[in-house]
Parts: C-alpha cells; structure tokens; sequence
C-alpha cells in the first residue's frame, strides 16, 4: 500500500495530496504543482521527491530560502519530512499531515445545519449578576 501524506497550506486551509511516488514542486510559477502567489516564494522554490518509501523535501536554490522545523535547508539537500513537521517557504506556511489527521480535521470542522448547539442552563445562570434581574424604584 502506497503511503499518503498531505501538505497543508495554513494561510488558505487547503490539503495538497502527496502519494508515494509523486514528485510534488512548490513555487510561484504555474507549472508548478503547487503554485503559491507571494512575492517571497521563489519561481521554482522547492520540490517533494520520494526515494525508499521516504518523502524528502529540498530546496531548489531559493531566494529566501527553504525552513524545516525552524531549521533552513542548505541548497539541494534532501531533508526526510515526517508527519507534523513545519515547512516554511518563503512567508508561507505548510505542516505535513497524514490522512488520517485530515479526515479528523475536515470531519470536525463540517458544519451540521439544523443542528442546535446544547448548553448548560446552569452555566448561564452563574453568567448572569442576580442585580440584572432587579427592579430600579
């Protein structure tokens, strides 16, 4: 069974699918994969390459450069991702989820319309100053 990870951009919510095997390019330019509109990504930033089971992440010789987990890749270094590791692209923001996570995230975050939210009345009776309730003279 192929692994599946996701790369989750934080600035828009969105979930890029990465399938063992798939070479994944992260840049401005279209012809990317995923193509990130901001002045500090490079044209061709960054690229997901997979070898041995092990998705690896490098920087493709960036302006500013590329940040595991705080840490910044030298040029053409493969640095192995792991799962909840931070991807820092330029300005931008990625975390590397796997699909479980996802299906978790998008299960809890669905709205249920027409579903009424219970409270706890008591909670809301200590919420209250008793004064509120009182008649002015």
């Amino acid at each position: 069974m192929k692994a599946i990870y996701y790369l989750y951009q934080e600035s828009n919510g969105k979930n890029i699918r990465i399938e063992e095997g798939q070479e994944v390019t992260i840049g401005r330019a279209f012809d990317n994969t995923v193509s990130v509109d901001d002045a500090s990504v490079s044209r061709h930033h960054a690229a997901i390459r997979w070898k041995k089971g092990m998705m690896y992440l490098t920087d493709m010789n960036s302006t500013n450069g590329t940040w595991v987990n705080g840490e910044k890749l030298t040029d053409n270094y493969f640095y192995e991702l792991n799962y909840l590791d931070e991807v820092k692209i330029g300005n931008i923001g990625f975390k590397i989820l796997d699909e479980e996570s996802v299906i978790s995230k998008n299960f809890n975050a669905a709205r249920m319309p027409g579903k009424t939210m219970v409270i706890d009345a008591e909670k809301i009776k200590r919420s209250f100053n008793k004064n509120d309730f009182e008649k002015n003279d």
